[in-house]
């Protein structure tokens, strides 16, 4: 612009003038527009798209963003001596976990320890939604808020479920399926989008000609695990108002196979190994919740799914780990962890 300037005006102009800053500034924003133009043909396409406006992509495909959910486990309340009387250990009393990032977890029920009874056992969820709930067994021994008479508190088992919200990657493989495999009222697709709109279906499989001609097979299961035999009953209800003539289909719960994770990972300047073990544990719980039943578990897809998490800089899988790839009557679920940082 400056060049132009002083082609046009015949010569120099003073660096320190005011068309000179006049000549910056305008640079300047117009670079920001072109910026802010490539930003928005970027949020366009479901393919580079981010944020909210692949949320409003996904909208458009019937998809949403999966919300996070709340691990979910038991507390159990003990007291040395036992007592002639019930104490009554109310709804919401909290438990937290020690270290520098506790985790705090409450009941979900009213409960009491009843009298001449050492202990009991309530159920109970994480207070905040997300994969750092899934606390192991024992690690909740912190008194928040304590009935009067309870001596001490502890989870005799792990805690499980919970999980982040859906990331960008996997709500965009999602997406993106949507586009290549289109239902249209026979195939596969379609059985497995119906199964997919019951409430508490995760994800679903669909095998055709499973027993013979004109057979099909529908397997769910829900996020975390299997499904209830309400939901169960539920998608069952629904493909049957919906299925095609003469085909006989069949609705039954998918089978879980483990996928473990064994992996040597080197952190970022400036995060801690407990930093870099929840990221990446976390990760690994997204990629294989967004694989879908009778899906491939690939290594550099996981490995992916690692580095997008910000704090390594890179990774090495165990020679004992492989891709793998599982029936559509089946799913991948969470299996060993384990990662060592350095």
């Amino acid at each position: 612009m400056k060049q132009s300037y002083e082609n046009e005006r015949g010569g120099e102009i003073d660096e320190a003038g005011d068309i000179a800053i006049r000549l910056r500034l305008l640079a300047g924003e117009i670079y920001n527009a072109k910026c802010e133009a490539e930003w928005l043909k970027r949020q366009l396409f479901a393919s580079t798209a981010c944020g909210e406006y692949l949320d409003y992509i996904a909208a458009q495909r019937g998809l949403s963003r999966r919300a996070a959910t709340k691990s979910r486990g038991a507390l159990t309340f003990s007291v040395e001596e036992t007592v002639d009387h019930a104490i009554s250990i109310p709804r919401g009393t909290t438990v937290s976990t020690g270290g520098a990032s506790p985790v705090r977890v409450k009941t979900s029920a009213d409960s009491e320890l009843p009298a001449n009874t050492y202990s009991v056992t309530v159920s109970a969820e994480a207070e905040e939604a997300g994969f750092a709930g899934n606390i192991i067994i024992g690690e909740a021994v912190v008194p928040v808020s304590m009935p009067s008479g309870v001596d001490s508190v502890i989870n005799n088992s792990a805690f499980s479920g919970g999980d982040d919200a859906e990331s960008d990657l996997a709500l965009r493989e999602r997406v993106l399926a949507s586009f290549a495999d289109r239902p249209n009222g026979m195939n596969a697709a379609y059985y497995r989008e119906l199964a997919e709109s019951v409430e508490g279906v995760e994800k679903a499989g669909v095998v055709e000609r499973v027993n013979g001609v004109y057979t099909l097979g529908v397997y769910l299961c829900g996020r975390g695990g299997a499904v209830s035999n309400e939901v169960l009953q539920n998608a069952a209800a629904v493909i049957e108002a919906n299925r095609a003539v003469n085909l006989q289909v069949t609705v039954d719960r998918a089978g879980p196979v483990d996928y473990d994770l064994d992996v040597t990972v080197k952190a970022k300047a400036g995060y801690s190994a407990a930093e870099v073990r929840q990221a990446v544990s976390a990760a690994f719980v997204s990629c294989v919740g967004s694989t879908p039943a009778g899906g491939k578990m690939y290594l550099s897809r996981l490995g992916k799914f690692l580095m997008d998490t910000g704090v390594i800089e890179n990774y090495q899988f165990d020679s004992d780990m492989q891709n793998a790839t599982v029936s559509a009557a089946h799913y991948f679920e969470v299996g060993d962890i384990t990662i060592e940082v350095t």
